[in-house]
């Protein structure tokens, strides 16, 4: 977790910074904090690339003597990759990392090597490419400092105003390095940032100088928070994000009207814009243009602008949540296995054929799904109810919207439509996904052994009903021990 903060502006003080040779192997210094900040980003991207050149991925070669083709790992730096080397050998080989501090030239190495096999599991389960080098072009200017809190400490945050701050970060020019007439060899650079909030204890700090943002790592702060005696079951669905045990439908944000027809226009513009030309006989195009390009930036812009808006409901939905709830019901859904595409339905009279399958139905399913953030919406609740103390509940989902929350009947014809319950046994009618929000919290008691004398008693009184062992009703079906989060 972190703390992001916005960067005002950059002070430099003290000696020319030496920021290496041009190419006509020059001495390069510099007072100017931007090109200081440029410097560290280059340096910090550098190093990086220097770590991940030496990792390795398999591909299928042939053999130049034997003519056999066989998997062999090779390098991402290519054949000619060395050994790797330290930080110490860097700052010669490179000239523009000699003086760099070592807080920035040592953070590269680990947020390598995180950032590698957290991208191998990513890729082992949702597939793509094998992650590569940090490209100058494409990806934002970055570097990540370690605090250091000696006496001339790295990363040290200074406290000026309720809502201004800033990060100090300091570094030495060596002797063999040092501007002709000058004879201090310290610099210091000052990030002046806007804070929102006080700045907890934190081990580093990650500079994005592209989005001129700062962030803190550091532990999320715990979630103070009363009792209040209250429990809830959450159905997630489609036409309404969640639905609560209590009647309370809770909806995400969706792209406005306006953000529609700007989007598909955009669309229609960018198809007009495609690489391919038929003039030059169909080839694609090297480059995009700079219309195409301004096309996209404003089709980027509108997604950004939706995904804020959602990003900041489940953040605070959640948070409420857990605040006014001691326990909290949820279904362990599998949204991976629920996304998944049909597979094709090939028609037995016809080999090269295939039969209607539902494709286009299950899409538009599978996209709803996505966009009410079903899986983010369990991941903030785990985390954020362990800070909380709040107990969050995961059961088996298995027929909660067939079953009648009064009667424990099961059956489909139980839901008349999307939104209307009405049992055939004992005629309860209700919200279809009230319903499923009640049957999900009974089976969360059940599970964890609430629903005696105390549990039934504390759970009536919000007016949802806990079935009995002793009652002689329909027990759920496929109900399984739930998983507490502890």
């Amino acid at each position: 977790m972190s703390q992001k903060v916005r960067i005002i502006k950059v002070k430099h003080a003290g000696a020319s910074v030496y920021l290496g040779d041009d190419s006509c192997r020059n001495h390069c210094w510099t007072c100017n904090p931007e090109r200081i900040m440029d410097w560290l980003c280059d340096g910090w991207r550098t190093r990086f690339n220097q770590h991940r050149e030496h990792r390795t991925i398999r591909r299928y070669m042939e053999d130049v003597e034997s003519h056999e083709r066989m998997w062999v790992d090779v390098p991402l730096g290519g054949a000619a990759v060395g050994e790797p080397f330290k930080d110490s050998e860097a700052r010669i080989r490179c000239s523009w990392l000699a003086c760099i501090p070592s807080a920035v030239l040592a953070s590269p190495m680990r947020v390598e090597n995180s950032e590698w096999y957290a991208a191998l599991k990513r890729k082992k389960i949702n597939g793509g490419r094998v992650p590569g080098f940090k490209s100058r072009k494409r990806d934002s200017r970055y570097f990540v400092c370690w605090r250091n809190q000696n006496k001339t400490g790295n990363a040290v945050y200074h406290q000026v105003s309720r809502k201004r701050g800033v990060v100090v970060i300091t570094g030495t020019v060596k002797k063999a390095f040092r501007k002709p007439g000058e004879t201090g060899c310290r610099w210091k650079l000052s990030i002046h940032v806007r804070v929102s909030q006080p700045v907890r204890d934190y081990t580093s700090v990650a500079v994005n100088w592209t989005e001129r943002t700062l962030a803190f790592t550091n532990e999320p702060s715990p979630i103070r928070r009363n009792a209040t005696g209250k429990q809830t079951g959450i159905d997630r669905g489609c036409v309404h994000t969640l639905a609560l045990s209590d009647g309370t439908m809770l909806d995400m944000p969706q792209p406005s009207e306006r953000e529609r027809r700007e989007y598909l226009r955009l669309q229609r513009k960018l198809a007009r814009q495609d690489m391919t030309n038929s003039r030059r006989g169909g080839k694609t195009a090297k480059f995009q243009s700079k219309r195409r390009k301004l096309t996209l930036k404003r089709m980027s812009s509108i997604r950004r602008r939706i995904n804020n808006r959602k990003d900041d409901w489940v953040a605070k939905t959640t948070t409420r949540l857990v605040e006014d709830y001691d326990l909290i019901a949820l279904e362990a859904l599998n949204t991976r296995q629920m996304t998944r595409k049909p597979k094709p339905k090939q028609d037995p009279n016809h080999k090269e054929r295939y039969l209607r399958n539902g494709s286009a139905a299950k899409a538009g399913l599978n996209r709803s799904i996505l966009n009410n953030r079903w899986t983010d919406i369990q991941n903030k609740l785990e985390y954020k109810a362990r800070l909380a103390g709040t107990r969050l509940i995961l059961v088996n989902p298995a027929y909660t919207s067939q079953t009648c929350n009064r009667c424990g009947h099961v059956a489909q014809e139980n839901r008349e439509s999307q939104s209307v319950f009405q049992c055939v046994n004992c005629g309860n009618k209700d919200n279809a996904d009230t319903n499923a929000a009640k049957n999900i919290l009974d089976r969360a008691i059940h599970t964890t052994g609430m629903d005696d004398a105390e549990g039934v008693e504390e759970h009536a009184s919000y007016g949802t009903h806990v079935p009995q062992e002793s009652s002689g009703e329909t027990p759920t079906p496929a109900t399984r021990t739930g998983r507490p989060l502890q």
